[in-house]
């Protein structure tokens, strides 16, 4: 019940690494690039996704479920979540239009928020309604408060250079 935690400073090309963990049941997630403009950080910010695969309902679909990038790309085989209530180790990587999600070591979404497929995915999701999302050059990083017990900690985010 506290609310999303926001960077004061803003990103364009960044590392993101963190650990986190979840209580049984448990949603939450990491935006980033999100703008203040809207009223809330989901609008502009894509999101990687922090769940507790097995008990939370998003945990059956795998664009939903834990490291993907939220209802829009799936993480792939090389994801493997430590069970609830242990350390996982997020990482998030943006330069220009392109980003990686991390899991534990292994890389397990990588796409161009640019190309016409992701283009073509939000235009197919519920993001369609937010015309601004994905597109902000920078912004804020978010720790999303979704009413759940969910920890943080170790969490680094080191500029890169625009390429």
């Amino acid at each position: 019940g506290g609310g999303d935690i926001v960077t004061r400073e803003q990103y364009r090309d960044f590392e993101m690494t963190f650990e986190w963990k979840v209580a049984p049941g448990a949603n939450s997630g990491v935006m980033y690039r999100v703008s203040e403009a809207k009223a809330a950080s989901y609008e502009t910010g894509p999101e990687y996704q922090v769940l507790d695969d097995s008990k939370h309902g998003d945990g059956k679909n795998p664009k939903t479920s834990a490291s993907a990038l939220y209802a829009l790309i799936a993480a792939n085989t090389s994801k493997q979540v430590r069970p609830v209530g242990e350390w996982n180790e997020g990482r998030i990587v943006v330069q220009g239009t392109r980003i990686e999600h991390w899991l534990n070591g292994k890389k397990v979404v990588a796409c161009d928020l640019a190309s016409p497929e992701v283009t073509t995915l939000i235009a197919q999701s519920k993001f369609n309604q937010w015309p601004g999302f994905a597109k902000e050059p920078a912004g804020h990083i978010c720790l999303q408060e979704h009413g759940d017990d969910v920890w943080y900690r170790n969490v680094r985010i080191r500029k890169l250079a625009t390429p």
